[in-house]
C-alpha cells in the first residue's frame, strides 16, 4: 500500500464503520490514530438535500479543545464519507486550508470502505500520470503544484523549459462541477493568484484556459518548454500534450506576474 501511516488508517477505517452512516472523525498523532468525538449536530437536525447541512450525517466538527492539545503532532485530520463522494467538498478543502494539516477521507457504504484514503494538503504528487480527482489533483491543482515545485523539481520530473523558481499561488475551494452553478473558479480568481491576461504569443509558464462543453472557462492548463503543455482532464491521467491544438482552442492565456496582478 502507497500511503503512509498504514495502520493509523485501518483504525481509522475501523472507527468509520462504528460510527457509519455518521461521519467519523479523528487525528493521526505521531503515526498513531486518536479517534475524535463527532460534536456537529445530531442527525435528527438533518436537512435533506442542503449541502450546507451541519449534522453528523453530512459534516464533522473535533472539539477546539482536543485539536489543541495535539496540534504539534499531528500528521493527518481524518474523517469519513459514508456513501461517499470519495473527493473533498468545498467546506473540506476550507477546513484543510484552515488548519494547515493534511486531511484525509475514508470513503464507505454499508458493505465495505475503499482500500485507500485520499489524502491531499501534504506533499505534492509527481505532476505525470495523475489520476483525476476533483479538489486534490484536477486541473487547478496542477497549475498550483507546477508553480510550488519551480523549475529544478519539474526538470526532474521530465517537464521542460519552465522559467520560474518555486511560487506559492492560493488554493480556491471549489465544489464539484462548479461550472454548473454560481462559481467561476479561474475568472473570479486568476487575479487574485497574480495572473493577467495576456495577448502576447504564449511562453512557458503561461496558462491556457478553455471551455468544454460549458460557457464558463471550465479547464486550465500550462505551456511548458518544447512546445509541449501540461495538464489534466477528467477520466484520463495528467500528461504533457503538443500544444498546437490546445492553443488553438483557448479561450484566454494568463501569464504570472505576482502580487501586482492583484492591484
Amino acid at each position: 500500500m502507497n500511503y503512509p501511516f498504514v495502520e493509523a488508517f485501518e483504525d481509522a477505517k475501523a472507527h468509520a464503520r462504528r460510527e457509519f452512516p455518521k461521519e467519523s472523525c479523528g487525528l493521526i498523532v505521531k503515526g498513531k490514530y486518536f479517534a475524535c468525538e463527532n460534536i456537529a449536530d445530531d442527525p435528527s437536525k438533518h436537512r435533506e438535500g442542503d449541502i450546507n447541512c451541519g449534522c453528523q450525517l453530512c459534516s464533522f466538527e473535533i472539539s477546539g479543545k482536543v485539536f489543541a492539545k495535539h496540534t504539534a503532532n499531528i500528521d493527518v485530520v481524518v474523517h469519513s464519507h459514508p456513501n461517499g463522494p470519495f473527493y473533498p467538498s468545498k467546506a473540506d478543502m476550507e477546513g484543510q486550508l484552515l488548519t494547515g494539516k493534511p486531511w484525509a477521507i475514508v470513503t464507505l457504504d454499508e458493505e465495505r470502505a475503499a482500500n485507500k484514503p485520499v489524502i491531499w494538503g501534504g506533499d505534492i504528487p509527481p505532476v505525470l500520470g495523475r489520476e483525476f480527482m476533483h479538489g486534490v489533483t484536477d486541473c487547478y491543482a496542477i497549475i498550483k503544484d507546477c508553480y510550488a515545485l519551480g523549475k529544478d523539481k519539474l526538470a526532474e520530473q521530465g517537464i521542460p523549459g519552465w522559467p520560474h523558481d518555486p511560487i506559492t499561488i492560493p488554493e480556491f475551494p471549489r465544489m464539484d462541477a462548479w461550472w454548473e452553478g454560481d462559481e467561476d473558479l479561474y475568472e473570479d480568481n486568476f487575479g487574485k493568484a497574480g495572473f493577467v491576461e495576456t495577448k502576447e504569443a504564449p511562453q512557458p509558464g503561461d496558462v491556457f484556459l478553455m471551455k468544454i462543453r460549458s460557457s464558463k472557462s471550465n479547464h486550465a492548463g500550462l505551456l511548458i518548454g518544447d512546445s509541449l503543455i501540461v495538464h489534466h482532464l477528467p477520466s484520463r491521467l495528467s500528461r504533457r500534450e503538443p500544444a498546437g491544438l490546445w492553443g488553438r482552442q483557448a479561450s484566454k492565456w494568463l501569464r504570472y506576474k505576482g502580487a501586482a496582478a492583484n492591484a
